[in-house]
């Protein structure tokens, strides 16, 4: 029992404590959040991708079993959440909703933070390697699925290759292929340089945090039934064992397993409101499952990381 509550004040505490500010700053003071969204997509996440992939110590074959074990995931989840819309008999843009809700995590406003709190600088590092692919991959996907075929796939694929990180993420690949480190033994406006960027980089995640309360505070109002039980299932339950076997059967081991599984098990993505909206994908029920899986998550991950800490 004491685990757990050390677990929950060091890791989730800190988390929930900045989410509520931007809520709580949200209810009083009107503010755009998407423009608030645009300069951390636009500038300090790239920033914060390129400085980390630029430093990390991760070898190359554990990162690509991350990246490879979080599009896995997704592509499963996505095809499990399908079939069980079935039974449900969801069609058209309510399943669309439905597979939305239960398949793309929130890897960078809540994931990133939890990793850092809970793992540290590593932990952090194969952080940002899970939450890359979900933004790239699930970015591609998530549109797909919301558009409902409305939308042509090269527009969704266009839609990815505007997203600075992408070019953020091959610049830092390519240099650290090419052997280039910036050291204290490096010219000085090399280092002023690449400090600039961790300067941007550390300001992403309090803002991501501070945006997602914002976003939580405009939510519309939540219903529960039996598709959203099933969703908030697969989404934070179902999530884990599947992550940990692909991660297990790609040959993670260690903390690499462990953050790619907590990472995984994240809860809903926020930005799927906004392409429920967008397409009228069944935007109430999207709504309602980023509520409801956030505040859930706050019980769930706090059992899966103090057992796998």
């Amino acid at each position: 029992m004491f685990d757990l509550f050390s677990v929950f004040g060091e890791v989730l505490l800190p988390v929930i404590v900045v989410v509520a500010v931007g809520f709580t700053f949200r209810r009083f003071q009107p503010i755009d959040t998407r423009s608030v969204n645009r300069i951390n997509l636009y500038v300090l996440a790239p920033c914060l991708i390129f400085s980390t992939l630029i430093h990390t110590e991760i070898p190359g074959g554990e990162a690509i079993a991350l990246i490879l074990q979080m599009a896995l995931v997704l592509v499963l989840t996505s095809l499990f959440a399908w079939l069980i819309s079935m039974p449900f008999k969801l069609e058209g843009p309510k399943r669309s909703g439905f597979i939305l809700t239960s398949t793309f995590m929130n890897s960078g406003n809540f994931g990133l933070s939890v990793a850092k709190f809970a793992f540290g600088t590593v932990g952090f590092q194969y952080a940002i390697l899970s939450f890359l692919t979900q933004a790239l991959l699930g970015q591609v996907m998530a549109i797909y699925l919301a558009s409902a075929g409305r939308m042509n796939r090269m527009a969704a694929l266009g839609q990815v290759l505007r997203m600075p990180m992408i070019y953020a993420a091959l610049a830092g690949v390519l240099l650290r292929f090419l052997g280039f480190r910036i050291t204290e033994e490096s010219n000085v406006m090399l280092q002023g340089i690449q400090h600039s960027l961790q300067l941007l980089g550390d300001a992403s995640v309090p803002l991501l945090l501070l945006i997602l309360g914002m976003q939580l505070a405009i939510r519309e109002k939540v219903s529960a039934n039996g598709p959203m039980v099933a969703a908030n299932v697969l989404r934070l339950l179902v999530s884990v064992p599947l992550a940990y076997g692909i991660g297990s059967m790609l040959g993670l081991t260690g903390l690499a397993l462990t953050v790619g599984t907590i990472q995984a098990a994240m809860p809903t993505a926020v930005n799927m409101i906004v392409l429920a909206v967008e397409y009228d994908a069944w935007p109430e029920f999207v709504s309602s499952g980023v509520v409801i899986t956030t505040l859930f998550s706050m019980v769930t991950l706090t059992l899966l990381i103090a057992m796998m800490r």
